[in-house]
């Protein structure tokens, strides 16, 4: 009979007190944001979460922190798996502590007020395979150097106006240049790799696309209508 009493407040406190699944992500306040696997993959919030916490997810390889109010990756740990994380709309400035992932290839920082100082904080552009720093105030790219390995660059409604540095990276296939001060595109003549381009709300001139179009004729520009209905119907040639 006892042990039945012992079962049933077993039980009853299970009822009352359900057991969370997985460990606990805080806020830097304490707060639980969320309960994870260890073995998860992907781990994400609009809210910033207490870094330490990520320590115990060795296998995360995605990280999502959009518009939260996260300003600092120095309690970051390294995590052995990690190959993209967003931190667009945060108040990050400082990208050194993202240099101990050692297999990072994204870095999504959208909506940042970030300038040319900022990115110089971190020395691994070279080795990430997409970047997108779109309406940011970035306006120079030479931190991509030579053996650039880029596949795709956003870099809408931001100040770069020269191209030269791309250049360096061989392997690009999407270039988002909308709202930029971009006018020459001779730099890209020899990326023959780059299947998409999209040059919206520039200054770019027919001749500069009509050029680029003989150089790299499979690639797929998107300028607006006019320019595009132009390429097609020959008479930028």
């Amino acid at each position: 009979m006892r042990g039945v009493a012992i079962l049933l407040g077993i039980v009853l406190i299970g009822c009352l007190f359900p057991a969370k699944s997985g460990l606990p992500i805080r806020t830097q306040t304490g707060k639980t944001l969320g309960y994870y696997p260890v073995e998860t993959r992907w781990i994400g919030f609009d809210q910033a979460p207490s870094l330490g916490d990520l320590s115990s997810f060795q296998k995360v390889e995605i990280l999502e922190f959009p518009l939260s109010n996260l300003s600092s990756l120095e309690k970051l740990p390294q995590l052995p798996r990690l190959r993209y994380i967003n931190l667009s709309d945060t108040k990050v400035r400082d990208f050194k502590p993202l240099e101990k992932q050692p297999k990072l290839d994204s870095i999504i920082l959208n909506g940042i007020q970030i300038n040319d100082i900022d990115i110089a904080t971190y020395s691994g552009w070279n080795r990430l395979t997409r970047i997108e720093l779109s309406n940011t105030k970035v306006s120079r790219l030479e931190f991509l150097g030579f053996g650039c390995a880029v596949r795709h660059l956003e870099l809408r409604n931001t100040l770069v106006s020269d191209l030269r540095p791309l250049a360096n990276c061989l392997q690009l296939r999407e270039l988002y240049l909308q709202g930029t001060k971009v006018s020459n595109l001779a730099p890209l003549y020899g990326l023959n790799e780059l299947m998409h381009l999209q040059l919206d709300r520039t200054s770019v001139a027919d001749e500069e696309i009509s050029g680029l179009r003989k150089k790299l004729p499979y690639l797929k520009v998107f300028p607006g209508m006019r320019k595009i209905l132009n390429s097609e119907t020959g008479l930028d040639r």
